[in-house]
């Protein structure tokens, strides 16, 4: 059976758990003031169209932002086109290198064939030349040994005739020596 619930001053008790006192004022307590201040809120930013404007700002944010990417995109597609035409063009210099360096050793090697042709016939002209020199010197000194022979031997009739003082073996001496130049030197 349930417990009577005492009084106290001609109020009713709950046994001991107390229910808070909320005051009130026209009827109406804190949270429903709270509740028609949020809608008057709600409704002041409507009439003074504040979605719209988050809406606007929003749409105007994301046009941005489109226009950011399409931008982007654009750039990208640039920037693709232009790596394209680099590579394109790096790829045509290596061939380019390649072609050109593959000429220089060609033109080098012939340049190296020349050089060698051109010192061969450099040498082979200096050896004619000293060949002919000393062919030139050997007649040269085979003349002066003649010159040196006629004039030893002129010398020597000479000598031979004033010693003899004989003239007529002169002539014949001197004759005889004239038959025998001609013999040597021939």
């Amino acid at each position: 059976m349930a417990e009577p619930t005492p009084e106290i001053a001609g109020v009713p008790t709950t046994g001991g758990t107390e229910q808070p006192h909320t005051p009130t004022w026209l009827g109406l307590n804190a949270e429903a003031y709270i509740a028609i201040a949020f809608i008057i809120f709600v409704g002041l930013l409507l009439y003074v169209k504040v979605p719209k404007m988050i809406t606007d700002a929003l749409d105007s944010r994301a046009g941005k932002v489109r226009d950011e990417l399409a931008e982007g995109k654009r750039l990208r597609a640039e920037a693709e086109a232009l790596l394209a035409g680099y590579q394109a063009k790096s790829a045509s210099a290596a061939s380019d290198a390649d072609h050109i360096l593959s000429t220089a050793r060609a033109e080098a090697a012939a340049i190296v064939a020349d050089a060698h042709a051109a010192t061969e016939a450099v040498i082979a002209r200096r050896t004619t030349l000293a060949e002919t020199k000393i062919a030139a010197a050997e007649r040269a000194a085979e003349a002066a040994v003649r010159a040196q022979a006629v004039d030893l031997a002129t010398a020597a009739a000479r000598r031979i005739i004033v010693a003899h003082n004989d003239p007529a073996e002169a002539a014949r001496l001197t004759s005889t020596a004239i038959g025998e130049l001609d013999q040597r030197l021939h």
